[in-house]
């Protein structure tokens, strides 16, 4: 029947998309150079990612020149944008596509040295292109902020500012450093590195994974009134905090598998007969462990936090979109970072009142009252607008209200309303920054953000300024908490005796569980005033590690870590304890 059916005409063309789709299964299985195949896609991501980014750079300097035209043609004038991002992603677009080529000539049949120079070589120029990307366009905004030209008035931190720069160009940098290095271990340092990162990156993406899919049944609801443009963004955003929250789990049970691995099959105990020490054996590791901190040090000191503020702000307005559909309106496709803001400049005796904050302090705020008083405490002004802006790039910088209402008050208190579509005011001392600041939510700040926060309120009392100073603490707290957790899966991981590795993974889970509740408590306590920020910020990476310190003393010293009754024994009063036995010397393997 078979045979009579694959002779039909008609049967051979139905099946061949089939046959095909099996053929290139069977040589996507046979195909053993791998590393190459995943350079090639990386490459291929990185540059895809590139000509988006500078595509995306084009509309927007197009849309800013067509509205520099029509403010030139309606008297209120606007710069054009800087084409500094345009020349340098262009250039950065170039360079990634060099890497990319570059990645091509990475085959199966080069030689270990020539593969390992071309990897090298294709992983620099993408750094190269990255930062060529980033660095001068993110320079050039940031020059004309300390000159004056801060989009929402604010007075960036040099030092600040300085230190991100530096974190991502050495982040950046990094990447073929740690190739070159890797490359030029010793057979054994390379081993336990790769029995590291392969669970490693296995648990990252799998726990993003799991995230994503919780987030989609948590929030599905909301996330169905947003278009798929949208929702892209909602997860594209919140990668950098994504990585930096599952990082230190996914730290420890690499760890704890890469070393039970290793224990299991006597390739521990291998190489300590080889002459290695302990320490010696998992410097590598913690020298993994230190570099994924420093891979969370650069998301945590400014993308995450702002991730999350863009988010929770995507979130309310799905929220209020929803609920436009279900009871009627109108809605502007906007994001607002809260309702309901008040600021008092008691020098100049205004009070202002902002219905709705902006995510970007540079945005038009919405629903602005504005009230003047004299000396008396009498009302004088007040301004009701549907919208306010302020263009810091005007000379001099000057607030511009939409569709106002200004009430005028004479001797008797009685106003006169006056009606404008636009109305500019150049007199106000205030501006987006000096209204909307002490708005501002210390989690969704970075080093920047704080550090400009605490400059500008000074004067404040220590309570209110507690969760600022210690959320600044906590940005390089956070990320060393993988190398913390490096500390207490490598002593947990090893097994001398036949005890198995279920003790080390149930103390490792423990000990992290008891991290985040530490973690929780202090940093509550140093919120409220009742610690001090730096304390409430690192003394639960201090506690961990030293727990792992102690735990890697015993297995330095080739000894048992004591059992947890052991040790509540020995801690009663009026009990002797146990003593800790000293475990056998382990006697090499036979290959």
């Amino acid at each position: 029947m078979i045979e009579i059916l694959t002779r039909n005409p008609l049967m051979r063309f139905l099946g061949r998309p089939f046959q095909a789709m099996g053929g290139l299964l069977e040589r996507a299985r046979k195909v053993h150079d791998k590393g190459g195949a995943a350079l090639r896609v990386i490459m291929g991501g990185f540059l895809l990612g590139l000509t988006l980014l500078f595509a995306g750079t084009i509309l927007d300097y197009r849309d800013a020149a067509a509205k520099a035209q029509a403010g030139l043609a309606d008297g209120t004038l606007t710069g054009l944008p800087s084409v500094v991002p345009i020349l340098f992603q262009g250039l950065g677009m170039l360079l990634a596509l060099v890497a990319f080529l570059v990645s091509l000539w990475v085959r199966e049949g080069n030689s270990p040295e020539r593969r390992r120079g071309l990897v090298v070589i294709a992983l620099a120029i993408a750094a190269v292109a990255g930062l060529a990307a980033w660095l001068p366009t993110d320079v050039s905004e940031t020059l004309a902020a300390i000159k004056g030209k801060a989009p929402a008035g604010e007075t960036p931190s040099i030092g600040a500012y300085l230190g991100m720069l530096f974190l991502v160009s050495i982040l950046i940098l990094s990447v073929p450093i740690a190739a070159l290095v890797y490359f030029r271990l010793d057979l054994m340092d390379r081993y336990v590195v790769h029995n590291f990162l392969s669970p490693f990156f296995f648990c990252l993406i799998s726990f993003m994974a799991i995230w994503i899919l919780a987030s989609l049944t948590d929030k599905g609801d909301t996330l169905a009134s947003l278009s798929f443009s949208q929702v892209l963004t909602f997860y594209v955003v919140q990668v950098p905090f994504m990585v930096l929250f599952v990082m230190p789990i996914a730290t420890l049970l690499s760890g704890l598998f890469a070393l039970s691995k290793m224990s299991k099959s006597n390739e521990f105990i291998s190489m300590i007969g080889a002459g290695r020490s302990v320490p010696r054996i998992l410097a590598p590791l913690f020298i993994a462990g230190a570099y994924v901190s420093l891979i969370g040090l650069a998301f945590k000191y400014e993308w995450a936090p702002a991730s999350v503020g863009y988010t929770e702000a995507i979130i309310e307005t799905a929220k209020r979109e929803q609920w436009v559909k279900e009871h009627g309106g109108n809605l502007r496709d906007e994001i607002w970072a809260e309702r309901g803001w008040m600021h008092m400049n008691d020098v100049d005796r205004r009070s202002w009142f902002v219905g709705r904050v902006p995510l970007k302090l540079d945005d038009e705020m919405a629903d602005v009252i504005v009230s003047q008083i004299d000396e008396n405490g009498q009302p004088q002004r007040l301004w009701l607008a549907r919208r306010a802006k302020w263009v810091w790039d005007a000379k001099p910088p000057k607030w511009v209200l939409t569709d106002v209402r200004v009430y005028t008050y004479d001797a008797n208190h009685i106003p006169t309303i006056q009606r404008h579509d636009l109305l500019e005011i150049v007199d106000w001392s205030e501006t987006p920054w000096k209204v909307l600041s002490s708005s501002q939510n210390p989690d969704y700040l970075g080093v920047p953000g704080l550090t400009m926060y605490l400059n500008a309120n000074r004067d404040r009392d220590d309570r209110s300024l507690a969760p600022f100073r210690t959320n600044w603490w906590y940005v390089f707290a956070e990320p060393l908490a993988c190398f913390a957790m490096i500390l207490v899966a490598a002593p947990l991981g090893i097994v001398y005796s036949r005890r198995g590795v279920m003790g080390g993974v149930t103390g490792a889970i423990c000990i992290f569980a008891l991290m985040y509740v530490m973690r929780g408590t202090f940093l509550a306590m140093g919120h409220s005033d009742r610690m001090s920020p730096f304390l409430a910020a690192w003394l639960t990476n201090v506690l961990v590690a030293a727990t792992g310190l102690v735990l890697l003393w015993f297995r330095a010293q080739n000894r048992e870590i004591p059992k947890l009754k052991v040790l509540l024994r020995s801690l009663l009063p009026g009990s002797k304890g146990r003593a800790v036995k000293k475990a056998p010397a382990p006697a090499p393997a036979v290959s």
